[in-house]
């Protein structure tokens, strides 16, 4: 892969980059006159989807993107990557969930599953190679990449494919589709993993808003909250309330 661009997702938190992908500066050398500069692999002339059509692997994906009219935008946006499933992946889905995310009334859902495969930055397997870490799509979901294994892993999808260059960016081949909905999901479960336990016990002389007597109440702990005046000692007397007098 050419591209040497550092991750600059908007709005994106910092992917952990491996300490071999950053960019090291090495002292100036002088060249001989007689030597030629070294030749640079050309970048990709053809734009993202550009490439997508060329590999013609993607037809249900490129299908889709015009759908939710996010070629245009792939086509001319600059940085992008692409986390591409192949045909055979929609092939996988069930024919009634395939044709649900394809209906003309849904294409807002299939926009926001789409922009879940896209990055605003031209991520290389470089910079992912060694590690691991949340960042945004375009859709503004969290994206969890793990380049510590032997493939990379983007959510629950291994990336088959990463070496397909473009001229706005790259594209990685994954093997199924990426699931915002999911995503949404585990920062739930989470929240509500760290919030108070609520517990529910037998009422007694608790009366339910019908004024009947209630069966059970539910009370929820909260955490302890501090008085600031504990273990102060107040030194003004109270007019109003004095202090006893010893005998």
């Amino acid at each position: 892969m050419t591209r040497i661009n550092l991750l600059t997702a908007v709005a994106a938190t910092a992917l952990l980059v491996a300490p071999a992908a950053l960019a090291q500066t090495a002292p100036a050398q002088t060249a001989p006159a007689a030597t030629a500069p070294a030749a640079q692999t050309p970048v990709a002339a053809e734009n993202v989807i550009e490439m997508l059509k060329m590999h013609g692997r993607f037809t249900t994906l490129l299908q889709a993107l015009d759908q939710a009219q996010l070629t245009e935008t792939l086509a001319t946006r600059d940085r992008i990557t692409l986390f591409a499933p192949t045909d055979s992946v929609f092939a996988a889905l069930p024919e009634g969930e395939r044709t649900r995310l394809l209906d003309p009334a849904n294409a807002q859902e299939l926009r926001n599953l789409l922009l879940y495969h896209v990055l605003v930055a031209d991520l290389t397997p470089d910079q992912i190679m060694g590690a691991r870490g949340p960042i945004a799509t375009a859709g503004g979901v969290e994206v969890t990449i793990d380049g510590t294994g032997e493939a990379i892993r983007v959510a629950d999808a291994t990336v088959t494919d990463p070496a397909i260059d473009a001229a706005n960016g790259g594209i990685y081949v994954i093997d199924k589709l990426l699931n915002p909905n999911a995503a949404v999901q585990g920062d739930t479960e989470a929240e509500a993993a760290a919030a108070p336990a609520a517990t529910t016990a037998p009422a007694t002389g608790v009366n339910a808003p019908n004024g009947q007597p209630a069966a059970s109440v539910t009370t929820t702990a909260s955490p302890p909250v501090q008085n600031p005046t504990d273990g102060q000692v107040d030194q003004t007397e109270d007019p109003g309330n004095p202090a006893p007098t010893p005998n």
